[in-house]
């Protein structure tokens, strides 16, 4: 006997997404909006001193995920995703979040 479908696994069969065999939790990037595992984005973290790239993803405050590619950067400050997902005013093009997000893009 086979077990009973969750409301969330009915709705992705319905949609014709199967539950894909991931090994860890899944998140969306806010530049492209692609879904990918938690282990292939680097998070942006709006803390007291304005954003800041978590790369170890463990400081404490709302997130959003990204992946560590100019593309995805330069289209979320485009489309002003990062403070939408962050509910911050705070600027994402300041020299700190911009020097850690070079220095991760030219490591990738």
């Amino acid at each position: 006997m086979s077990r009973r479908r969750s409301p969330s696994e009915e709705r992705a069969a319905r949609a014709g997404d199967e539950p894909s065999a991931t090994l860890g939790p899944v998140r969306t990037c806010v530049g492209c909006r692609a879904r990918a595992e938690r282990s292939a984005l680097v998070r942006i973290v709006a803390g007291a001193e304005g954003l800041v790239l978590d790369e170890r993803a463990v400081l404490p405050g709302r997130g959003a995920w990204l992946h560590p590619s100019r593309d995805c950067w330069e289209r979320a400050i485009s489309r002003r995703a990062l403070g939408r997902a962050l509910r911050t005013a705070a600027d994402p093009a300041s020299n700190t979040l911009r020097e850690q997000a070079e220095r991760l893009m030219d490591n990738s």
